[in-house]
C-alpha cells in the first residue's frame, strides 16, 4: 500500500488523483455534477450528485492504477466552502438542494446585520462578513424559512460531509470553522456563542457535533466504511483525513521546499472560478478587508489570512458566453485560443492596445483589500461595438483587471499586514492561460513562481493524506518531502512600465467606484420604496 488519493470536489465537479509519498502524480479523473440557481443570489447543489460524481471520478482514477485499490494507503478530501444542510425529510433548499455554493450569496443583508453588531469576531474577518461565508446563509434560512430550519439536524462544510460519507462518522475540520464560521481557535470558548444568541440563531451549535473538538487538518477522521468502500470502489478500513477547503489545498501544492524560510515573502494564489491569496504568519496579525486571522486552519500553531476575488476565471467565461463576438461557449481550448490571439495583438501593437479600457473586477463584491461583498463592478471604454476587436478588448481589459488587483491586494498586505511579499506561487486553472500567466508575471509587481506539479489542489490533499497514511509526521515534513520543481519567472521591464501606467488608472477608478457605491447607499435612503400598483 503506497499511493495516496486526493479528492478534490470544486464549484463545478469532483476531481480524484493518485499520488506516491514523493508527490508523483500517477492518475486523474473527474466527473461533473450540477449547479442550480434557482433565483436571483441563490446557488445551490444537491449532495447526492456531488457522491456519484465524486464515486465516478475514483473509480476511474483507481482503474487506472497496477493493483488497483489495494495500493490506497490514504484519504484525503478538499472541497470548496460551501454548507451542507442535513434535514429531515424533503430537501431544505429551492430546487431539491441540501448544499449552498460558496459564491450564493442570498445573505448580504444578514452579513451587514452581522457587521451592525461590532462584534470582536469581525477583526477576524477584515471588519466585514462575507455573505459567501457560512453564517449569512444560515441566517437567512432560519429567518426566511423557518419551517425548513426546524428539520435540520446539522450543517457541515463540503469537505467534511465528503468524509462522513465515506467513513460514516460525523466530525468537522478545524480549517473550516476557523475560516467559514464565527469560530476563533485561539480562544478557550472557540464559538462566539454571544453573537449567535443575539442574532437568534444560537441552536446552531447545538447541531451534529459543533460543539465537539474539531480536527486539525491531515489527523485521521475514520476508516472507510464498507458501504462506502462498495461505493467507491475503495478497500474498507483505510484511514481518511480530516480535510481542507479547496484554496488551503491548493496552497499546500504551491508552497515549495524550504517554506519555512520564506514564508513572510511568498503568496500562494489558487486562480480558478474565483481566485484565493493565502499567506501564513507565525502570529496574529490583523488586515482590514482582508479574511482572518484563522489559527491552526492549515499548520498547527500558525495564522493564515485570505484574501480573493469572488468571480476571476468565471468573468473571463463571462465574455466567452454573453459578447456578441464570441466564438463559442466558453473551454479550456477556447480560452488558450483566445489568449494566443490576444497575446499576438499585444506583441504587434503593444500597450496601445484596449489602453482605454479599465474595469474594477468586482461583479460579486470585494473580498480584499475593501472587503465588501455589496460592491459591483466598474469599467470603462464602453461603446456599441461588438465585434471581434471588441471581443478581444473586453477579454483582455478582464484578464488584465484580474491582475492588477492581485497587485493591489499584495500592495495591501504589505502595507497592513506586515508581510513583505515580492514572490507569488499560482496554482489553479489560472496557469493554463497564457495571458493571464503573462499578466501576472509583469502586472502583479512580483515575481511569478510557477510549479511542474500538473494537479496543485489534489498534491496538497494528497499531502493531507499522507499524514493520515502514517507516511510523515506532520505536513512541514509531507510539504519539504512531496512539494514539485518549481520555476521563477522574471517580468518583462517593458510591459512591466505599461502595466504601472495600468496600475495608476486602475487605483483611481478603484477610489471613485467606492465613493460612488457610498452615495449611491445614501440615495436608496432618500426616499422610502412606494408600491404605486404602475407596471
Amino acid at each position: 500500500m503506497n499511493h495516496l488519493l486526493a479528492i478534490d470536489v470544486g464549484t463545478l465537479s469532483a476531481r480524484a488523483g493518485i499520488f506516491d509519498g514523493e508527490g508523483t502524480l500517477h492518475a486523474t479523473a473527474a466527473a461533473s455534477f450540477e449547479l442550480i440557481t434557482p433565483a436571483e443570489h441563490h446557488a445551490i447543489y444537491r449532495m447526492e450528485d456531488i457522491w456519484t460524481a465524486v464515486c465516478r471520478a475514483v473509480a476511474q482514477c483507481i482503474a487506472q492504477i497496477p493493483g488497483g485499490a489495494k495500493t490506497i494507503a490514504g484519504i484525503a478530501f478538499d472541497a470548496t466552502s460551501s454548507v451542507y444542510i442535513d434535514a429531515q425529510g424533503e430537501p431544505p433548499l429551492d430546487g431539491g438542494g441540501d448544499v449552498i455554493c460558496w459564491m450564493d450569496h442570498r445573505g448580504e443583508a444578514q452579513a451587514a446585520e452581522v457587521d451592525a453588531t461590532g462584534h470582536r469576531f469581525l477583526s477576524h474577518v477584515g471588519g466585514s462578513l462575507s455573505p459567501e461565508t457560512n453564517l449569512p446563509k444560515l441566517l437567512w434560512l432560519k429567518r426566511n424559512r423557518p419551517e425548513a430550519w426546524a428539520s435540520v439536524r446539522g450543517v457541515r462544510d463540503l469537505c467534511d460531509e465528503l468524509a462522513r460519507r465515506a467513513t460514516s462518522v460525523g466530525r468537522h475540520s478545524v480549517c473550516g470553522l476557523a475560516c467559514k464560521w464565527p469560530y476563533l481557535p485561539n480562544d478557550p470558548e472557540p464559538w462566539c456563542q454571544d453573537l449567535l444568541d443575539d442574532l437568534g440563531i444560537g441552536d446552531l451549535t447545538t447541531l451534529d457535533h459543533l460543539s465537539d473538538r474539531p480536527g486539525k487538518v491531515g489527523e485521521v477522521h475514520a476508516t472507510v466504511s464498507k458501504k462506502a468502500a462498495a461505493e467507491l470502489g475503495i478497500l474498507a478500513g483505510v484511514p481518511v483525513a480530516i480535510g481542507l477547503i479547496d484554496a488551503e489545498a491548493g496552497a499546500l501544492g504551491v508552497l515549495g521546499r524550504n517554506y519555512l524560510a520564506r514564508m513572510n515573502n511568498l503568496l500562494p494564489m489558487i486562480g480558478g472560478t474565483s481566485t484565493c491569496y493565502m499567506p501564513f504568519a507565525r502570529d496574529e496579525r490583523f488586515v482590514p478587508g482582508v479574511w482572518g486571522p484563522f489559527k491552526d486552519a492549515v499548520f498547527p500553531g500558525y495564522w493564515m489570512h485570505e484574501a480573493g476575488q469572488s468571480l476571476s476565471g468565471t468573468a473571463l467565461d463571462a465574455v466567452l458566453a454573453h459578447h456578441p463576438a464570441s466564438p463559442g461557449e466558453p473551454s479550456s481550448e477556447l480560452h488558450r485560443q483566445t489568449a494566443n490571439r490576444i497575446l499576438k495583438l499585444l506583441d504587434e501593437e503593444g500597450s496601445g492596445f484596449a489602453a482605454t479600457r479599465h474595469i474594477i473586477p468586482d461583479w460579486l463584491g470585494n473580498r480584499a483589500p475593501l472587503g465588501d461583498g455589496r460592491v459591483r463592478a466598474l469599467a470603462t471604454g464602453l461603446g456599441t461595438e461588438t465585434g471581434e476587436r471588441s471581443f478581444l478588448e473586453s477579454y483582455y481589459a478582464t484578464a488584465r483587471a484580474l491582475a492588477l488587483q492581485t497587485r493591489h491586494i499584495i500592495d495591501h498586505l504589505n502595507a497592513r499586514g506586515r508581510y513583505a511579499i515580492d514572490s507569488v506561487a499560482l496554482a489553479g486553472g489560472h496557469l493554463h492561460n497564457p495571458l493571464l500567466v503573462r499578466l501576472y508575471r509583469d502586472a502583479s509587481g512580483a515575481k511569478l513562481i510557477v510549479s511542474d506539479a500538473k494537479e496543485p489542489v489534489l498534491l496538497g490533499t494528497a499531502m493531507v493524506a499522507s499524514l493520515a497514511a502514517g507516511l510523515y509526521p506532520d505536513l512541514f515534513t509531507a510539504l519539504e518531502a512531496m512539494a514539485p520543481r518549481q520555476t521563477t519567472l522574471e517580468p518583462d521591464p517593458d510591459w512591466q512600465l505599461a502595466h504601472d501606467a495600468a496600475y495608476r488608472i486602475y487605483l483611481k477608478l478603484f477610489n471613485v467606484r467606492n465613493e460612488v457605491e457610498v452615495a449611491g447607499r445614501a440615495l436608496e435612503a432618500l426616499l422610502p420604496h412606494k408600491h404605486s400598483g404602475a407596471l
